[in-house]
């Protein structure tokens, strides 16, 4: 595949933008003529280029920068964060993504992360890359900022919300545990009191976070069955169709034989929503949906006010609104098990825009997908 992104560079002063845009219809018209010149089948490129694609994408969805992800090859994404930080973030990758971490992965004394797909995320401090700091890691902003005020004495926390505020009284330190993950719990960061006990969890999204959870797992036995029934009784406008990779399908609509980006699989059982968004953890995790800053921290008596974007407690605070979790099954050329469907819990604005899908992508009821 190397040789491939070498010839890729090759040839873009050929195309009009100076690189070869796979969402432009003539760039690739003029990809696909290059190519057969060479020898190349064309839809080795493709793939190439939609999984580095989808990683970086999965990567924004956390609530990665873009302007911190930066594609080495078809196969290494360089991720740059606080020097510091960088162990930490790559905990979090493997917790909130549920890749794996290689500590001899070679170029990096930290190792790499791995993705379903082989990629290897190296973590890069950014102080070494000519960018400004990346700023504290939003778990560790939020520790550090109760912790320093609560040094000297258990204090009372009010996070102040967009749309609630919340007041925790003798609080006399805060931990990150978000890379616990087991059991499916949810929590990020703990309120503690002067005796080690939890007072409060709490689960982190940073402002610009889309997605709720990578849910492989949690739904395996959904995606099996449906990728099974969308290749043999597929419904009139979704279906599945071999690729020229073995074993791995894409998601197109029958009646117009045209592709399908992804499938919105809609009105979740309130269970399922209950454990995507606050998890498993005692007490019952809050959310909060912030990137915190030193200016969202201020202290007054003995009261420490956390401004705090939208706060979670109950699903009636996300029901109906842009927050809403659906499940999105995706196509993934990693996934064979599944036929090459993926699936990620996102938010409800993350398929749609003034009530209508974003995209090519279709729904389903989540009882069509589980008869």
């Amino acid at each position: 595949m190397n040789e491939i992104n070498l010839f890729l560079k090759k040839v873009g002063y050929k195309f009009p933008k100076g690189f070869c845009d796979i969402n432009d219809k003539q760039d690739i018209l003029l990809l696909q003529s290059l190519l057969e010149q060479h020898g190349v089948p064309m839809y080795e490129v493709i793939l190439v280029n939609e999984a580095a694609s989808d990683i970086k994408n999965e990567l924004i969805d956390a609530g990665y920068a873009p302007e911190d992800i930066i594609v080495k090859s078809s196969k290494q994404i360089r991720l740059l964060t606080k020097g510091n930080e960088r162990k930490s973030t790559m905990d979090k990758l493997v917790a909130d993504l549920g890749y794996t971490y290689n500590p001899n992965f070679k170029g990096s004394s930290l190792g790499a992360v791995i993705a379903d797909d082989g990629t290897a995320i190296i973590v890069k401090p950014k102080e070494r890359q000519g960018g400004l700091s990346a700023g504290l890691d939003n778990e560790q902003a939020l520790v550090d900022g109760i912790n320093q005020y609560a040094s000297e004495g258990p204090i009372s926390v009010t996070f102040k919300g967009e749309n609630k505020t919340l007041t925790y009284a003798n609080v006399a330190s805060a931990k990150s545990v978000g890379t616990d993950t087991a059991g499916g719990k949810k929590a990020d960061v703990q309120l503690l009191g002067e005796e080690g006990n939890v007072i409060a969890n709490i689960s982190l999204k940073k402002s610009n976070a889309v997605m709720w959870e990578s849910a492989d797992k949690r739904y395996k036995d959904l995606v099996n069955k449906l990728s099974q029934k969308l290749i043999s009784n597929p419904f009139p406008t979704i279906g599945l169709r071999k690729t020229e990779k073995e074993g791995i399908y894409r998601l197109f609509n029958p009646k117009t034989n045209t592709d399908l980006s992804g499938i919105i699989i809609t009105d979740l059982p309130n269970n399922e929503n209950e454990s995507i968004v606050f998890g498993t953890d005692k007490p019952k995790t809050v959310v909060i949906k912030q990137t915190f800053s030193p200016n969202d921290f201020s202290f007054s008596g003995s009261t420490l006010t956390i401004k705090s974007g939208v706060i979670f407690t109950d699903l009636s605070d996300v029901e109906g609104t842009e927050y809403e979790p659906i499940l999105v099954l995706r196509h993934d050329v990693t996934r064979t098990a599944s036929k090459g469907l993926r699936p990620i819990v996102y938010n409800k604005s993350h398929g749609y825009k003034d009530g209508n899908l974003k995209g090519a992508q279709s729904e389903l009821t989540y009882a069509q997908a589980v008869a």
